[in-house]
């Protein structure tokens, strides 16, 4: 029997089965919904891997920007990618002004499993490797010495190693033909046994789509958050998938500084609407409550005192978002607990962008 098949905008098929006179019709989804096991083992595993990862500075100093890392993943296998950026803020001491306007500035990579398992010495055992790398495409790379420096790095080794090989990039330009060596590092490859044994280099599921992925980086350029208790921390935060198909899941953990523990958790959520060719319409965000009593992940921990919003695009290293957005696209939490729910008109944040015209 021949199965017709229409196709329509965005390559999506679909298959019009006919049967004994009647017709089954199967669709091609934008978006899977996922299981609490599934949402849950992403959870933890996105928590760990920001626990191997740094992105901001060691000690915070004045004057000097905020810096944040957002990582998510890339692929339906489970490989992982992020954003690190420096904040549209400064941090001052009294009496200092601040030095230059602080455009965001961004350090895309993602982290990746080496195919190639054999080592130089060809009597070593085969190990897997894992590659730390930057996407320059998506990056601002600058001279080194500045303010908008940026450096992820990623322990890649078991635990309790005193002088662990550290995955490391970086954003410095690089130099001309001719100019000296400026220490630019564009990709870092090493042994993964410490992210294979904690479970980081083996996907959780294999349900997450290319819309997915094209939501989480979006998310990475627009998803902001500032907390007015503790003042211009570094943060770090994770971008994955809720068991509704329209829900995304995100955690901002505030430090003060790389050598220090998160100070709390924030948790929240973006309920999504789209038309049926994934142009994203709506968003509903809102956060979510503290942790009761056993319970560890799909909550926030700890006291952070909040604002958590959308911004526009940004040119990064070129403009400047309007701080009226946190009032427009925004929520908080604070001693209550979460504020109300607020409704972001997507359409219109990514407006004038090429951004929510996807082609899957």
């Amino acid at each position: 029997m021949r199965i017709p098949t229409v196709r329509f905008k965005h390559g999506l098929a679909v298959s019009i089965l006919l049967l004994f006179g009647g017709a089954i019709v199967e669709s091609a989804e934008l978006t899977q919904p996922l299981t609490a096991d599934d949402v849950a083992c992403n959870e933890r595993q996105l928590e760990r891997l920001l626990s191997r990862l740094a992105a901001g500075d060691k000690v915070i100093r004045y004057p000097s920007i905020p810096k944040a890392v957002l990582v998510t993943y890339s692929n339906s296998q489970g490989f992982y990618e992020g954003l690190s950026f420096t904040m549209q803020s400064w941090r001052l001491s009294v009496g200092q002004g601040p030095p230059v306007e602080a455009y965001e500035s961004y350090l895309a990579f993602n982290i990746n499993p080496s195919i190639r398992t054999l080592l130089v010495n060809p009597e070593r055992p085969q190990l897997g490797q894992v590659s730390l790398g930057r996407e320059q495409s998506n990056s601002n790379l600058v001279a080194p010495g500045g303010y908008f420096d940026l450096l992820v790095t990623i322990d890649p080794s078991l635990p309790g190693n005193p002088q662990p090989d550290l995955l490391e990039i970086n954003n410095f330009e690089v130099p001309a033909v001719g100019e000296p060596y400026n220490g630019f590092l564009a990709n870092s490859t090493k042994p993964g046994r410490g992210l294979s044994e904690d479970g980081l280099l083996t996907a959780c599921h294999e349900k997450l789509t290319a819309f997915d992925r094209h939501v989480f980086a979006i998310l990475q350029r627009t998803l902001r958050f500032w907390s007015p208790d503790l003042g211009l921390l570094d943060s770090e935060g994770a971008v994955f998938r809720g068991e509704d198909p329209h829900i995304y899941r995100f955690n901002l953990y505030p430090i003060a500084g790389t050598d220090n523990p998160a100070l709390g958790r924030l948790a929240g959520e973006l309920r999504l609407s789209w038309t049926e060719e994934g142009k994203l319409t709506t968003g509903v965000l809102r956060m979510l409550p503290l942790c009761q009593e056993g319970q560890d992940i799909g909550c926030s921990k700890g006291y952070v005192s909040s604002i958590t919003f959308l911004i526009p695009p940004l040119f990064g290293g070129q403009e400047l978002y309007s701080n009226d957005v946190a009032d427009d696209n925004g929520t908080y939490f604070n001693d209550d607990g979460p504020g109300p729910a607020r409704t972001v008109d997507l359409e219109r944040l990514l407006a004038g962008t090429t951004w929510n015209s996807p082609d899957f």
